[in-house]
């Protein structure tokens, strides 16, 4: 089984090191590693080149355009070209795994349980993360993951032959369904929300080709997953991730950044599911 790592990175020169070398620790030496660069003003770059060399694992990724973390995360695979058996493991480039065990737990994992992805435990600030937990199996079985409480946190991992039946619609918003959203807040009597999401302008949600939306990459990358694993999404309670903490500029333009991620997270439970692939 192969890994392969990807790592976005915008501005995080100060911890990038401690990520590297926790991957250079692994004792499951089966994975490459893509640094996907979203324009750091930094020198982010500079840290990675100076702490990869040698090491024909670990690749930089200096991306072209501004992409945020959705853009930068789905190019960065692309970029990678993994088989359909490879197993997509998402580490923040400011953060890092828990330990020099970590992907041999996952090989364990996946060929224990035949799961197509993974998800589970992380520490933040030194502590379990509050939301780390299994869905309901009735969440499962009559797929509501869009509707439940989000669970599908750090560490993200899912195979490949899973992530490309995800269709590229379901990474970005149109005008149409920022709309939508709005009328649904409206019907709903939501009407403090109806009034400052009108506020937010659609340029300031999606990147500059409107080809994926600019924050809230962990739901819109993960609820398509959830949706096709079904009872094959696996919930690992063992910590395998260090989270540094929410991180990063205001990146919604002028809009605010508050009802902008509310307005997405609200938009994704609106859009079209998925079927359950792995029955």
């Amino acid at each position: 089984m192969k890994f392969i790592v990807i790592s976005a990175v915008y501005n995080m020169s100060e911890h990038l090191k401690e990520n590297i070398d926790v991957l250079k620790a692994q004792t499951y030496a089966n994975f490459e590693v893509y640094f996907g660069d979203d324009l750091s003003t930094d020198n982010s770059c500079d840290v990675i080149e100076q702490n990869i060399q040698g090491d024909d694992r670990f690749r930089l990724v200096r991306h072209q355009q501004k992409l945020y973390s959705m853009g930068n995360i789905a190019e960065t695979i692309k970029l990678a070209q993994p088989a359909d058996d490879d197993v997509i493991v998402l580490i923040d480039g400011d953060d890092k795994l828990a330990d020099a065990t970590a992907l041999e737990y996952l090989k364990n994992t996946y060929s224990n349980e035949q799961c197509l992805m993974t998800f589970g435990s992380y520490t933040v600030n030194g502590k379990t993360g509050s939301k780390c937990s299994a869905y309901p199996s009735i969440v499962q079985k009559l797929n509501l993951f869009r509707y439940a409480k989000w669970r599908a946190n750090h560490l993200k991992t899912f195979k490949y032959s899973l992530w490309k039946q995800v269709n590229p619609a379901s990474l970005t918003l149109t005008r149409e369904e920022v709309e939508k959203t709005l009328n649904f807040y409206l019907y709903t009597g939501r009407i403090r929300a109806w009034l400052e999401c009108r506020k937010i302008k659609y340029e300031d949600l999606v990147t500059e080709d409107n080809k994926y939306v600019r924050r809230c990459s962990d739901k819109y990358i993960t609820s398509p997953l959830l949706e096709m694993a079904g009872e094959r999404a696996h919930y690992i309670d063992k910590v395998l991730y260090h989270y540094l903490g929410p991180q990063g500029p205001h990146n919604f333009g002028n809009s605010s950044k508050k009802w902008s991620q509310r307005l997405l997270r609200q938009a994704i439970s609106l859009k079209p599911r998925y079927k359950n692939i792995a029955k």
